[in-house]
């Protein structure tokens, strides 16, 4: 039996296995919808780029929620999704039909191997409706936010728009934070490590500050740096989900081919890089040198905002993998 939170997946758990090896079949009936099809199609999308960058990791983090390795609702797929979508300015219908076939998939796939039991039936809905519930509260902060930012850069202030003031998230999703001091007050960290850490950055920032625009060399050490990062923080359970994050970085970098860039997407790529490492290196001595975060995962957010920022930088016209998608 698999149970998070107050929510139990036995049904679904005993067919783990099963479910392991239908992900592309699902992952291919989602991405044949006509509605899926079309609503990626109106946002100049293809199913072969969301099925690469988004649906088949959304899949698997599911299963991992039914194995109790993943918790649900924290899925950082789903935050690079979503900050993919709000800068592309993509409607919410647009959101809602696209994930909602996810579901639609799922009980299809189910229902035709002849294991779609009352019970469940009542754990995938469970599963990805409050996931779902989640993803659209999510969507909807974001773009409240981003409402909010237009009001003030416009010189008027947010109570003139009641509407967009009653729907403003709370902190964080209303959670409590953790500051450094508290964290660092339960744990012991090998300082060795975190100054390994610190070199490594110094070198990486210093190896890019000396060609303005990054080569292959360059391109390969700046994904060990991310890989050093992900092998530390998996030894802190606190940040797994920061590792995640890290994780799909590193595999959308890997999974782009430097060597067919040309020089101006190389020198945008540059820049973003070193904005991450910068976060990365603030947030390391904020957390772990200094202690003066407020929240230790205030760099979750700005993280998925860049890889979603990246992914639509590698995905502009002309591309040898995404030539069929026109996003400027």
């Amino acid at each position: 039996m698999c149970t998070v939170g107050s929510m139990t997946f036995s049904t679904l758990y005993s067919m783990k296995d099963c479910l392991e090896q239908a992900k592309v079949p699902i992952l291919n009936r989602w991405m044949a919808y006509g509605d899926t099809v079309e609503a990626l199609g109106r946002n100049k999308m293809t199913p072969e780029f969301f099925s690469h960058y988004f649906g088949i990791k959304v899949i698997e983090y599911a299963l991992g929620v039914i194995k109790g390795v993943n918790k649900p609702g924290n899925c950082p797929v789903i935050g690079v999704m979503l900050s993919f979508f709000e800068k592309k300015n993509i409607p919410m219908e647009d959101l809602f039909l696209i994930c909602v076939n996810f579901k639609n998939a799922f009980i299809r796939h189910m229902l035709e191997e002849g294991v779609l039991t009352p019970d469940a039936l009542y754990e995938v809905s469970l599963l990805i409706d409050r996931n779902f519930a989640g993803v659209i509260r999510a969507y909807r902060d974001a773009s409240c936010k981003a409402c909010v930012n237009d009001i003030e850069q416009s010189g008027s202030h947010v109570e003139d728009f009641p509407v967009i003031a009653h729907h403003l998230p709370l902190p964080e999703g209303g959670e409590p934070c953790t500051s450094a001091l508290q964290y660092l007050q339960e744990i012991e960290i090998d300082i060795e490590i975190l100054d390994e850490l610190d070199e490594i950055e110094r070198e990486t920032l210093s190896s890019l500050d000396l060609s303005g625009v990054i080569d292959y060399e360059g391109y390969r050490e700046v994904i060990g740096l991310f890989s050093d990062y992900v092998k530390v923080l998996n030894q802190l359970f606190e940040f797994k989900e920061l590792a995640y994050t890290l994780i799909m970085l590193i595999e959308l970098l890997e999974n782009s081919s430097i060597d067919e860039m040309g020089e101006e997407k190389r020198g945008m790529l540059t820049l973003y890089i070193k904005a991450i490492i910068e976060d990365l290196s603030l947030w390391r001595r904020a957390v772990f040198v200094d202690q003066s975060a407020e929240d230790i995962h205030y760099l979750d957010r700005t993280l998925l905002s860049s890889i979603a920022q990246l992914q639509i930088l590698l995905s502009e016209e002309g591309d040898a993998e995404t030539e069929e998608i026109e996003f400027f």
